[in-house]
């Protein structure tokens, strides 16, 4: 597991593009390819560009996605706007659950959506 600022853009976006295709398909909305393929392109750079998002892995951002299709307050469009919200939402309940593990002194394995930090290899 990577965080998102040492993905390779290539593998990145693939991922991305299949998150983006199956987001499509649970919330009901056609898209043609082009249109998938490009948002893909663009947020999977985003990701990678974007330094508030630099420390998140792939799979956090899955579950953003997850929830905020699922249990989101607003109507999920399929939108850059729409994958920063969600995306942004998961960062924040992580870093929340870092700050109860490390300031509160709450057990890792009782705290929800606590992840160890990932160590660099060198």
């Amino acid at each position: 597991m990577k965080l998102l600022k040492q993905e390779n853009l290539k593998e990145l976006t693939e991922k991305v593009l299949d998150l983006v295709a199956k987001t499509a398909v649970e919330i009901g909305h056609r898209s043609d390819a082009q249109t998938l393929a490009s948002l893909s392109k663009i947020f999977a750079e985003d990701l990678i560009k974007e330094k508030r998002f630099g420390n998140m892995t792939f799979n956090q951002v899955v579950d953003g996605f997850y929830y905020g299709v699922r249990f989101g307050k607003d109507e999920p469009f399929l939108n850059i706007r729409t994958f920063y919200k969600w995306t942004y939402k998961m960062k924040e309940m992580c870093d929340n659950a870092y700050y109860e593990v490390h300031t509160l002194g709450k057990p890792k394995g009782k705290t929800l959506w606590y992840q160890e930090p990932l160590k660099l290899l060198k």
